[in-house]
C-alpha cells in the first residue's frame, strides 16, 4: 500500500507515521528538512523536500513523487501563527499552509489516487463556533478575503485573536475541501479529521518554547473534558482512517476525536453549506492557477 503523508514528522503525525510504517505502508513524506528525519522513522519512509510555504515547492514534490497508484493521501501538516505573516506567494500565510497548498497537492495528486484510495484532511474543532474553544472561530469561508486580509471587513484588528481565527478559518477549508472533493473526484473515500486538542505537537511553535508549553499545559484544563487528546491516541485514529477496512468508504465524512473514541459528527453549519463549500473549491483553483 502506497501512502504519501504530510505532517509526519513530529506530534501526533509522526505517530501515526510510524504506525503505517509497521503496518507495511510504502510511505513518502513530505517535510521542510529532509535530512533531519525523526529517528524513529529511520530508513522505513522515503522523505522528499516539501515545504508547504510556497505553492512552487508544492509543485516540485507532487512531480517528484513520480508515476504510480497512490493509496491514501494524509494532508496532516498545519501551522498557528503568533503573528501575522505572509506566504512566499503573497497570500496569509495560515491559509496558504493549512488550506491552498494542501487543496494543491490533492489536486495534482488525484489523477493518481488509486480507485477507493483514501483522502483524510486534518481540520479542526475550532472551525465550530458551537464548540466554544479558546480559538477565535471563523466567521466565513471566503477565499480571497481569507487569502488577503487586508480586503475582508470582519477581519480581527487583535493580532492574538487574528492568528486565531485564521487557524480555525483554515481548518474549516480543511472540512468543506473534503465534503466538495467527495463530490467532485467520485471512487475517492474522503474525509477529514479532528484530532481533538494535543497538547505538545510542536503546532504553537511560533510562539516561543516558553509560551507554547504553558499553552500545552492550560488548555487541556479549560476545555471540555472530552476534547483533549494525546499524540499515541490521536496518531492512531489518523493511522486507522488510512488502513483500517472500517474507513474504507467515506464520503466526505467529518472524524473527530472524543475522549476515547472516533465519532463520525455533523461538522458546523457553514461547513456544511454545500454552495459555499463548491465556492470555496472554485476560488482555490483560481488562486492556485488552476483554474
Amino acid at each position: 500500500m502506497r501512502i504519501v503523508m504530510t505532517g509526519a514528522t513530529a506530534g501526533f503525525g509522526l505517530y501515526a507515521a510510524e504506525r503505517l510504517a509497521d503496518a507495511g505502508a510504502s510511505l513518502t513524506i513530505g517535510a521542510r528538512h529532509p535530512a533531519a528525519r525523526p529517528p524513529a522513522l529511520g530508513g522505513r519512509v522515503a522523505v522528499l523536500p516539501l515545504d508547504l510555504d510556497a505553492l512552487a515547492n508544492v509543485r516540485a514534490f507532487a512531480a517528484a513523487l513520480g508515476e504510480g497508484p497512490i493509496d491514501a493521501l494524509v494532508l496532516n501538516a498545519g501551522l498557528q501563527l503568533a503573528k501575522p505573516a505572509t506566504s512566499a506567494d503573497g497570500f496569509e500565510r495560515t491559509f496558504a499552509v493549512n488550506h491552498l497548498a494542501h487543496y494543491l497537492l490533492l489536486r495534482l495528486l488525484a489523477p493518481r489516487l488509486a480507485p477507493g484510495a483514501r483522502v483524510i484532511l486534518t481540520g479542526s474543532g475550532t472551525h465550530d463556533p458551537a464548540e466554544k474553544t479558546p480559538v477565535t472561530p471563523p466567521v466565513h469561508a471566503d477565499a480571497d478575503r481569507l487569502a488577503y486580509p487586508g480586503t475582508d471587513p470582519t477581519a480581527e484588528s487583535r493580532t492574538r485573536q487574528a492568528c486565531f481565527r485564521a487557524y480555525s478559518s483554515s481548518k474549516l477549508c480543511n472540512i468543506m475541501t473534503a465534503r466538495e472533493a467527495a463530490k467532485r473526484l467520485p471512487g475517492l473515500s474522503v474525509m477529514s479529521f479532528d484530532p481533538g486538542y494535543v497538547p505538545h505537537t510542536g503546532l504553537g511553535r511560533d510562539n516561543g518554547p516558553i509560551i507554547a508549553s504553558l499553552v500545552s499545559y492550560i488548555l487541556p484544563l479549560i476545555m471540555k473534558r472530552d476534547r483533549s487528546s494525546t499524540i499515541p491516541r490521536s496518531g492512531q485514529f489518523l493511522a486507522d482512517l488510512a488502513l483500517a477496512p472500517q474507513y474504507a468508504a467515506c464520503n466526505g465524512d467529518y472524524w473527530s476525536v472524543r475522549g476515547p473514541a472516533l465519532l463520525r459528527l455533523a461538522p458546523s453549519d457553514l461547513a456544511r453549506d454545500d454552495a459555499a463549500c463548491a465556492r470555496l473549491w472554485d476560488d482555490s483553483a483560481r488562486l492556485v492557477d488552476l483554474a
